[in-house]
């Protein structure tokens, strides 16, 4: 059986993002690393669903074609 390990990323945020990131961790009572994935997910659903992220099978077709 095999485990997916969450990956450690470091961004660097503007000041106002930081900020909203910060008030959305203190009202859900979390740790801004937490919010910060939860914002990270629902931007990227968000951008999959439009149609701006390859799904996944085409990226491994282009990958092979390589």
């Amino acid at each position: 059986m095999t485990f997916q390990m969450p990956k450690r990323v470091t961004v660097t945020l503007a000041d106002t993002v930081a900020d909203k990131l910060q008030r959305w961790s203190d009202a859900r009572g979390q740790a801004i690393a937490t919010v910060a994935g939860i914002a990270i997910e629902l931007a990227l659903n968000e951008a999959e669903n439009k149609g701006e992220i390859p799904s996944k099978e085409a990226t491994v077709t282009i990958e092979k074609e390589k």
